[in-house]
């Protein structure tokens, strides 16, 4: 009797465990299974669908291109056909690298121009030839790593470090390079531009007098059509025959004589400039030769800084930084009524009497504001008289059938790579000098694509549209969930028996 029942018992047993062998093993292919399911899923929506059903929600829409672009390539004719070429290898792992922010926005552009644009990785390495394919003549210096848009036989080059605005003070202080904002979509949306439309005006940078870079004023004048060059101070300094706007941006050393004397002449002839420097008391520099040659213009540069003493304008406790107000007849340049500035020199009338002179402020200080003379040794030690000051005028000729103009500013914060890099594009002072230069050289529908601050990942709710919910839903709500039932439905199926 005892026999029979451990007999039972082991048989028993024996069906338990196998029964748990069987449950064991349903469950792991059930595992199997919904793994399967989601990557066939995966790749064939991939396979089928590609990027339709990428959505961006960023606020910034970092992968995806703006409205501002998508309107100029729907504009463009349905035979347009532009390259954006990458001398390498298509990035693969692109997470916590700079091709992040390039990679996946060069594929939208390619997915939403309906043809018009493509986009291709050749790597010089494997194929040798490409940059004498494409560049025959040498002209644009074509290397590896360095992105090319070309259309209609022209090509712009666009480095990678054109992608960005870097932190200046870091680099100069410490000579590395900290990325401050994503310029990505601006610079190929600007090489589109340019070389589908062709540039409208010709400017020259005055370069070769210990002044900073300029390749951020540079990308604000190639998002107007304009296209820009530098123009090395020498002893035979001229002006080309096909400058339409001379630039002279935050030098620390003076012109000569020779150059004023150029500048002049370049200036009775209509021709038009644009000038901003500011106050280092570390390089203690008066700017006679460049003041001689505004003066044609009956404006001269201070060799004092603003120290602004109205708390409502001051931007620190010495006032060396303040807010200026815009003057009237420029206030529409911008989306405010005042601009930044620090260490800013004071820009007045010269002592010409001609009347037909016409000279205008362009920004200005509080009534309270002292005009101070700093020595090396950072000691204050000369004072003017409380008053207002102006910080940035404009001057021309009235009567005249070819009249010159001028912009002066006694501040670098319009129009430096450290300002412009820091504050972006959309900042009320790099609109300023976008109205200015506009005002300048008209130019005819420009396409000016916005900064992005770099990675942001809060939702912009109006990008949340109607066919991406509803995608999403199709997804969320009814894709997965049905996977999952079935799965349970044949896992319940074959457990119930057993």
């Amino acid at each position: 009797m005892s026999k029979d029942i451990r007999s039972n018992d082991k048989k028993g047993m024996d069906a338990k465990d196998s029964r748990f062998g069987i449950l064991k093993m349903y469950s792991l292919l059930s595992v199997i299974i919904i793994v399967a399911i989601v990557l066939v899923f995966n790749v064939f929506v991939d396979k089928i669908l590609g990027d339709k059903l990428v959505f961006d929600f960023s606020s910034t829409g970092q992968n995806s291109i703006s409205k501002i672009s998508q309107e100029y390539i729907d504009s463009l004719p349905d035979d347009t056909h532009i390259r954006i070429i990458g001398l390498m290898e298509r990035p693969v792992n692109i997470n916590d690298t700079a091709m992040e922010y390039v990679v996946p926005l060069l594929d939208d552009y390619q997915n939403k121009s309906n043809g018009k644009i493509t986009v291709e990785y050749l790597d010089p390495a494997k194929y040798p030839a490409i940059i004498n394919q494409l560049d025959p003549e040498g002209v644009y210096d074509l290397q590896s790593g360095m992105f090319l848009v070309t259309a209609n036989g022209k090509i712009q080059t666009i480095a990678q470090g054109d992608c960005f605005a870097f932190d200046q003070n870091y680099l100069q202080n410490y000579g590395a390079y900290v990325p401050v904002a994503n310029t990505v979509e601006s610079a190929f949306t600007n090489a589109i531009v340019n070389l589908s439309r062709g540039y409208s005006h010709k400017a020259y940078f005055v370069t070769g007098l210990q002044e900073p870079s300029h390749q951020q004023f540079s990308n604000v004048l190639s998002a107007l059509g304009i296209e820009s060059a530098d123009l090395v101070a020498s002893d035979d300094f001229t002006v080309p025959d096909d400058c339409e706007l001379l630039i002279i941006n935050g030098i620390n050393v003076d012109i000569s004589t020779q150059m004023s004397s150029a500048i002049q002449e370049y200036l009775n002839n209509g021709g038009k400039i644009f000038v901003a420097v500011n106050y280092n008391n570390q390089i203690p520099e008066s700017f006679d030769n460049l003041n001689e040659a505004l003066h044609v213009m009956n404006l001269n540069i201070e060799d004092y800084v603003i120290q602004e003493n109205d708390p409502a304008y001051m931007l620190d406790q010495y006032g060396f930084q303040s807010n200026m107000a815009i003057f009237s007849d420029f206030s529409d340049l911008t989306s405010t009524n005042v601009v930044r500035s620090h260490y800013t020199r004071p820009v007045r009338q010269f002592d010409l009497p001609y009347s037909y002179i016409i000279t205008t402020p362009v920004i200005m200080t509080s009534s309270s504001a002292t005009a101070v003379k700093i020595n090396e040794n950072l000691e204050m030690t000369q004072y003017d008289n409380a008053s207002l000051y102006t910080a940035g005028m404009y001057s021309t000729f009235d009567g005249t059938s070819n009249p010159p103009e001028a912009y002066v500013f006694g501040t670098t914060d319009l129009s430096s790579d450290e300002y412009i890099g820091s504050y972006g594009t959309n900042d009320a002072n790099v609109m300023l000098l976008r109205g200015i230069i506009k005002k300048l050289l008209p130019t005819e529908n420009a396409v000016v694509v916005p900064t992005k601050p770099l990675s942001n990942f809060s939702v912009d709710n109006q990008k949340v549209t109607a066919t991406s919910v509803n995608v999403m839903t199709a997804v969320l709500m009814v894709i997965v969930p049905i996977a999952l039932i079935a799965v349970g439905v044949i896992v319940f199926a074959k457990r119930k028996n057993l």
